[in-house]
């Protein structure tokens, strides 16, 4: 398949693309495939088994459409999520296994279809800290600046846990983004999942191509094909920590569809988002007729960003 685009845009928004067969979409992401590889960055224990490891952990008491956030529910989840993926017992030391004393930490909202609950923004950046990097900066989305109630609440989030709000930086996660400038060494990050009406669903890859130095245009043709492409080039240096913001799942521009109710970690970004979708598929369906999975299994096969095959990646459940 070519690079042109395989749909014409009409309008803003995507809403008039000329819909495209899903089978003839994925038969090339398969065509495609290569070598498959994690990249420098991957965890080690994938490197080593070519296996990676995904916690889905769930709580049905911690929000709901008509319940407010319960945090301590969040909390129990946040710490059995990072206690699970590193395999340790101690909330601290598993906060430990993914960040180094000598890091510099950039912790990456999930940016404006459908901004984080900022409680999961808050608690993120509480369990950087208790590993005590060497600085740590929550590089929130410029367009954030436009929704201030939100960033209220992830600076009043932050003085309750006794977190300078003056770690928040909104001049590197532009559009076009800035953190090919700075000395980054560790990114942690918060995406959430919403139907997309370029994307089919948007996830953890497309995430990556939205805080990439060109921005996300240059990636939008095919379904957002070449998406995964930037996550070696640009973020490759870094070690990688995902968690997955499935409280609710997103509808267009619409804000929130579905109460999920879960916090997804990993650290492979690829096989994250592949199993963030898997759980978004069994409530939610994808944009018209777009295969949320093409550019999913392109940043493996293409782009050796990560694992996309199911059979190589290994799931925990946690009910708390």
């Amino acid at each position: 398949m070519g690079r042109g685009a395989l749909f014409a845009h009409r309008g803003s928004g995507g809403n008039n693309m000329r819909q495209i067969s899903r089978r003839r979409l994925l038969g090339s992401a398969v065509a495609a495939a290569g070598a498959i590889g994690c990249g420098a960055w991957a965890a080690e224990a994938g490197r080593k088994t070519g296996r990676a490891k995904v916690v889905v952990v769930t709580c049905p008491d911690v929000i709901d459409k008509d319940k407010p956030l319960n945090a301590p529910a969040l909390r129990r989840m946040m710490d059995a999520g990072i206690t699970a993926l590193a395999g340790k017992r101690d909330v601290k030391e598993a906060w430990k296994s993914f960040i180094r004393p000598g890091d510099n930490v950039a912790l990456a909202d999930s940016g404006t279809w459908l901004n984080n609950v900022p409680e999961v923004v808050v608690e993120t950046m509480r369990g950087i800290t208790m590993a005590s990097p060497k600085a740590v900066t929550l590089t929130y989305c410029a367009l954030d600046e436009m929704k201030p109630e939100f960033l209220s609440q992830l600076r009043d989030g932050l003085k309750r846990q006794g977190i300078s709000p003056s770690l928040m930086d909104g001049s590197v996660y532009t559009i076009k983004s800035n953190y090919h400038k700075r000395n980054y060494t560790s990114l942690v990050m918060t995406p959430t999942v919403k139907r997309h009406s370029i994307a089919g669903v948007g996830g953890v890859v497309k995430h990556y191509s939205t805080m990439s130095k060109d921005g996300p245009a240059p990636h939008h043709p095919n379904a957002m094909e070449t998406a995964g492409s930037v996550i070696v080039p640009e973020f490759g240096h870094m070690s990688h920590l995902v968690i997955v913001d499935a409280l609710r799942f997103g509808d267009l521009t619409k804000g929130p569809m579905f109460w999920q109710k879960s916090l997804i970690f990993g650290t492979d970004p690829v096989a994250t988002d592949v199993i963030a979708l898997e759980v978004y598929l069994r409530n939610c369906k994808p944009y018209e007729n777009l295969p949320p999975e093409r550019h999913r299994i392109l940043a493996d096969t293409r782009y050796h960003a990560g694992i996309s095959d199911r059979a190589r990646i290994d799931v925990t459940d946690i009910r708390v």
